[in-house]
């Protein structure tokens, strides 16, 4: 009687696809979840108000979710600021801007993976992601931050914390998706979206 159970995709001793990429996912959550807690410190040795200017937590992140599963991208997005925050004391979170920093990365991080999943370019999807972590972090700022005594205005948050961060966004919009366009080429982690799919 012929079996309907689907056949391991294996070929001549190498592993499953989605193992493969399960593996990668995690190592490239590991590498870039560490870079995200690493870079900050780099940029605020350069003087003070320089974070908030360039936003360095958020390039590695948003590359993470751009070449991950959204599974990774919201997990390291959720526990990168914490960890950052208790090993660096960066972001605060008294005030409590590491909570609203981990509802911002992690609807980036994950936007980002979804958007890609859903077979989005590579800038579209950052432009999509950077909205949302956008809202994402105004809505945080509504409930908990303000729940938690942060009384800082949805203007001076959004839109002063824009001009301020204009730099950054840049970065992600350029650089970001040019070093995700490049990995990609690369014949280890060519683009995931694509080898995944199964006829």
């Amino acid at each position: 009687m012929k079996s309907t159970e689907r056949e391991p995709l294996e070929v001549e001793g190498h592993p499953e696809p989605d193992r493969v990429f399960e593996a990668r996912d995690l190592a490239m959550g590991g590498l870039l979840g560490a870079l995200a807690i690493a870079l900050p410190m780099v940029f605020h040795a350069l003087g003070p108000g320089v974070g908030p200017i360039f936003l360095p937590m958020y390039l590695p992140l948003l590359a993470l979710g751009l070449l991950s599963g959204w599974q990774v991208a919201l997990t390291a997005g959720c526990i990168v600021p914490l960890l950052s925050a208790v090993l660096t004391g960066m972001p605060p979170l008294a005030p409590p801007i590491a909570l609203l920093m981990l509802v911002e990365l992690a609807a980036l991080a994950t936007t980002a993976s979804v958007a890609r999943s859903h077979r989005l370019g590579i800038l579209p999807a950052t432009v999509l992601a950077l909205v949302a972590a956008r809202v994402a972090g105004v809505l945080a700022l509504l409930t908990v931050g303000h729940a938690l005594g942060y009384n800082k205005s949805v203007f001076e948050y959004a839109i002063l914390g824009l001009a301020v961060s204009w730099p950054g966004m840049l970065l992600q919009l350029t650089i970001v998706p040019g070093a995700v366009a490049i990995i990609e080429r690369t014949s280890l982690l060519r683009p995931r979206w694509e080898l995944s799919t199964h006829d």
